[in-house]
């Protein structure tokens, strides 16, 4: 997707930030960077501490070394976070500003999916990456004070009770530069023989100051591409639609906590989270990482699935500019399910983590 492209100078060899991440989130971080090494030898990779590490190196789980070494990079390829590596996760989003998260969402044959027609799931999420409840804003019930003058009773905050209250915040500028981030993907997929097709899910029955405003903003920002559709649906209907009929899904637009909830649903349709990527992009920067967590009960077992991993890195590739070696990399991760016989257990078989990256490398790679 040349949404997510960086525009770059052939001339001057990228840089990529790697942090490994916590748990079991390293054992597909290294192997990945060696399968593009492989593919780019060009690329310079640069890991940088974080998290447990870092903690124990520096007494900071977010050194300066590792921010310096963010800012200095094109663009940083993340493992996940366990806790000790969030405050790097929060730079990245926030500190960077990637405000938007784009997760596809395909099954290949070999995937073991529970759904009785997988076949039909080849869609792309566009998730709100910066607003909405994250990053969290919360306190207790009793300062809803002044919000009780409401003449609603239902509006009004119990704030005679104990409790503690979030608060959600949608931006225009933020919805408006989603939208646009869905309509340019949408149109990407359309040139490759996809509908163009752009659907909301948001409670805009509900929440109509925050929702009801994305659902208006969304659709007025399809109108303005006149080779697009559009479609909405209540957030409930959408997650019932993505399990009954995702074949009419092509790309969904989503708030921050309905697609970071959602995301997940997605990647249990098409056989688990250890098959989901992930890009997160800025105006300026983007960051890599599978959608599953850092796995603390598969660390040091040498048999967490990199598949997700493997495809974010692909998805870095291609924001490199490096589109045919990300295809070649897709291709061989495609080849390696249908062939079916090096597996992770989580995909049926017993294979181990680095068993099925050596399985991708014979599907089309040089040798590692």
């Amino acid at each position: 997707m040349s949404f997510f492209r960086r525009l770059r100078s052939p001339s001057v060899p990228p840089t990529v930030c790697v942090i490994a991440g916590d748990d079991a989130a390293p054992e597909v971080v290294r192997p990945t960077v060696e399968v593009l090494r492989v593919l780019v030898p060009g690329i310079r990779f640069v890991e940088a501490p974080g998290g447990s590490e870092a903690l124990e190196r520096y007494d900071d789980a977010f050194p300066d070394e590792t921010r310096k070494a963010i800012d200095a990079a094109d663009c940083t390829l993340f493992g996940a976070s366990g806790g000790p590596s969030r405050p790097i996760l929060w730079y990245l989003r926030w500190g960077k500003e990637t405000f938007v998260n784009v997760r596809p969402v395909r099954w290949y044959p070999g995937y073991r999916s529970p759904m009785l027609h997988p076949e039909r799931i080849d869609y792309v999420i566009i998730r709100d990456n910066l607003e909405g409840l994250y990053p969290p804003r919360e306190g207790d019930i009793a300062e809803l004070g002044a919000l009780s003058s409401s003449r609603l009773w239902w509006q009004a905050p119990p704030i005679e009770k104990r409790g503690a209250y979030a608060v959600r915040v949608s931006t225009d500028g933020q919805m408006h530069r989603v939208a646009l981030a869905a309509c340019e993907v949408a149109l990407q997929r359309q040139a490759a023989g996809y509908p163009g097709r752009v659907t909301l899910g948001a409670k805009y029955s509900i929440l109509p100051r925050t929702d009801g405003r994305f659902r208006t903003i969304v659709a007025e920002t399809v109108q303005t591409f006149p080779g697009l559709s559009y479609q909405e649906f209540l957030i409930d209907d959408l997650a019932r639609r993505m399990i009954a009929a995702p074949e009419t899904l092509d790309v969904v637009v989503l708030s921050n906590e309905h697609g970071d909830i959602l995301a997940d649903v997605a990647s249990g349709s098409i056989g688990g989270l250890g098959l989901s990527p992930s890009a997160c992009c800025g105006e300026s920067y983007a960051y890599f990482e599978p959608v599953h967590g850092s796995a603390p009960d598969l660390a040091g077992k040498g048999v967490i699935n990199p598949t997700a991993m493997l495809l974010s890195g692909a998805m870095m590739l291609a924001y490199l500019g490096y589109t045919e070696q990300a295809e070649r990399l897709e291709h061989a991760i495609k080849q390696t399910y249908q062939d079916g016989t090096r597996l992770t257990c989580d995909q049926g078989g017993s294979t181990s983590t680095m068993e099925f990256v050596q399985a991708v490398v014979e599907c089309g790679l040089d040798p590692l």
